[in-house]
């Protein structure tokens, strides 16, 4: 199991992230504020950053080390999607060579994306039908000395980079009270807790989690951290099961003060709201804690609260559906 990060690894990230993650806008929404009831309600806007995603933060992070201690070597991770395309620009940055594992079922838009990012040192694979097939297979290759695993979540350097999101929200609002926060592997909202419980130890930490692929909900629930069946999902960003040595298991159980889930009608409801309203263009993933206010499952009354929106990398199909659902 990987040692747990420390506030010391989180302000080393702050500083090697310095020009290559943007801080992200905390952007007001007055329309979710009315709808919950909040006095007030922001949008921290991970999306905006150059990859289309939050990942950025701990990919570059985790890869600047690497490259630091060993740049000769050959990396490889699994991603379904955004973490991959967060770790070939980092390797490119660095000059690394990288493979990138991705599951069947990963979406075109991001496999497009990836596929564009290519070159004689950067190379993506199709391993098995999923998330969980793929970084079985990254983390074999590791094991046999082949490449260096750069995981998605369990690793406290990524979870570190994770973490400079918190540090952007507390310096900007001070006065923020609640946070919610998506949940797939958990290394992002692991690493919010650990820096926002150390500042703000009275705020509270929510995350949520599609309803077809909810394992950090059910280990909340029950203590279990058994793969479960994952279901399709419009938040295939966070579908998947958590590897069982998982330090955010620990980590979410230590820092987060509930999990939510939401189903797929929510997800399609708030990816029309974003596109609408304040004309935001969010994956599936990244709308889950919008999901969860609009559908009334978080009492925020007069909570100042900032909901992370993750990512924007979401297919013309896949967008095209939704909005057309919503007009039948």
């Amino acid at each position: 199991m990987p040692r747990m990060p420390t506030l010391a690894d989180v302000n080393a990230a702050r500083r090697r992230l310095d020009g290559i993650a943007l801080h992200t806008p905390l952007e007001p929404s007055p329309e979710l504020a009315e709808t919950t009831g909040a006095g007030e309600v922001r949008l921290k806007r991970e999306e905006v950053q150059p990859t289309g995603a939050f990942k950025i933060r701990g990919a570059h992070n985790k890869v600047a080390i690497v490259a630091d201690g060993r740049p000769e070597a050959g990396l490889v991770t699994a991603s379904s999607g955004n973490h991959g395309i967060a770790v070939a620009t980092a390797a490119i940055r660095h000059g690394m060579r990288l493979t990138v594992l991705v599951g069947r079922s990963v979406s075109p838009a991001k496999l497009e994306r990836l596929r564009a990012l290519e070159t004689s040192r950067i190379t993506v694979e199709l391993a098995g039908n999923d998330t969980d097939d793929a970084e079985a297979e990254a983390r074999r290759r590791d094991d046999a000395g082949h490449a260096i695993h750069i995981p998605p979540y369990n690793d406290p350097d990524v979870i570190a980079g994770q973490a400079t999101v918190a540090i952007e929200i507390l310096d900007d609002w001070p006065e923020v009270d609640t946070i919610v926060v998506p949940i797939g592997g958990g290394g992002l909202i692991a690493g919010i807790g650990l820096w926002a419980k150390a500042v703000k130890p009275g705020l509270r930490l929510v995350g949520v989690q599609p309803a077809a692929s909810p394992p950090m909900y059910a280990h909340m629930e029950t203590g279990s951290t058994d793969p479960m069946p994952i279901a399709p999902t419009l938040a295939d960003g966070v579908a998947g099961n958590i590897e069982r040595d998982s330090i955010t298991w620990k980590l979410c159980r230590q820092l987060v003060d509930e999990v939510l889930v939401v189903d797929e009608e929510e997800i399609a409801s708030a990816m029309r709201w974003a596109v609408e309203v304040p004309h935001l263009l969010l994956e599936g993933s990244a709308v889950l804690g919008v999901a969860a206010l609009r559908a009334g499952s978080l009492d925020v009354s007069g909570r100042n609260v900032t909901v992370v929106t993750t990512g924007r990398n979401v297919s013309v199909e896949t967008l095209r559906s939704v909005l057309l659902d919503g007009d039948g």
